[in-house]
């Protein structure tokens, strides 16, 4: 996988006039995170710092963070030596907020089931704390304003093969980071837990997917992507499988409706 940085500029006036508003891109630089046999995911989630003017990439297949220096954008470099993220984790996520560098980790096969990680670093790459989320951490987000850091953790099964007796389906849920201790100092008291259940409000339930033999809603429910308001008091969860989006009220930790996005008719 290949981690790019593109420039982006808008037409000049005279242009515009010719044309319809459009944005031309034109690739400025590249920079390649590995080979390996057989294919495998290297380069996936990259977050970028303004103040460092460094990018940082979660390398899965070496469990490890690269962090390139762009200040030449058109010669993205290593700023150092990769990160190391540990043994039996892999990295799904990371997010940068004022100097702090967040990534998530889910626990390797076969105990992705198992509670998962998020480990905190300085843009300089040094470890500063770790903390434990709910089973696969698949993405995190800064709040705006930074007091938050939300992790969806997505709850995956571990098959989705009959027969049941061989399933283990841990719950999806949000985890909600207090930051105003700042990341070294945190403890898992700064870690609320936003879960689901029946009495949630529903909107369109009838195109809410609940499809997992025997599940209950909250194991079915699997927390993927997360946007937040700019006053940093609500988010929007996607639950990808489920056809739906979750709205949750971060300063309670708690779910205030579920959404079904409907239908389409393909025939």
């Amino acid at each position: 996988a290949l981690l790019g940085s593109l420039l982006l500029t808008a037409p000049n006036s005279a242009q515009a006039a010719q044309k319809d508003k459009g944005i031309t891109l034109r690739q400025l630089g590249r920079y390649e995170a590995g080979t390996c046999t057989p294919v495998c995911t290297r380069a996936e989630i990259a977050a970028y710092d303004p103040a460092t003017k460094r990018v940082f990439a979660i390398n899965a297949n070496q469990a490890r963070l690269d962090v390139l220096d762009i200040t030449t954008p058109s010669q993205p470099v290593p700023a150092f030596a990769p990160v190391p993220l540990g043994s039996g984790i892999l990295p799904n996520s990371v997010a940068i907020h004022e100097g702090v560098v967040a990534v998530a980790l889910q626990q390797a096969d076969p105990n992705k089931t198992s509670p998962g990680v998020v480990k905190f670093f300085d843009t300089d790459g040094n470890f500063l704390n770790q903390l434990t989320v709910g089973a696969l951490p698949d993405m995190l987000v800064f709040s705006p304003n930074g007091r938050w850091l939300l992790v969806a953790n997505e709850g995956e099964p571990n098959t989705y093969v009959p027969p049941r007796t061989l399933l283990t389906d841990p719950e999806g849920t949000v985890s909600i980071i207090d930051m105003r201790r700042g990341a070294a100092f945190l403890t898992q008291d700064d870690v609320r837990t936003a879960t689901f259940d029946d009495s949630i409000p529903m909107i369109n339930a009838s195109s809410i997917r609940i499809y997992g033999p025997g599940a209950t809603l909250a194991q079915d429910l699997e927390p993927e992507y997360i946007a937040v308001s700019h006053d940093s008091k609500t988010a929007w969860v996607t639950l990808q499988e489920n056809n739906a989006i979750a709205i949750l009220d971060i300063e309670k930790a708690e779910f205030t409706r579920l959404v079904g996005l409907g239908f389409k008719d393909h025939s």
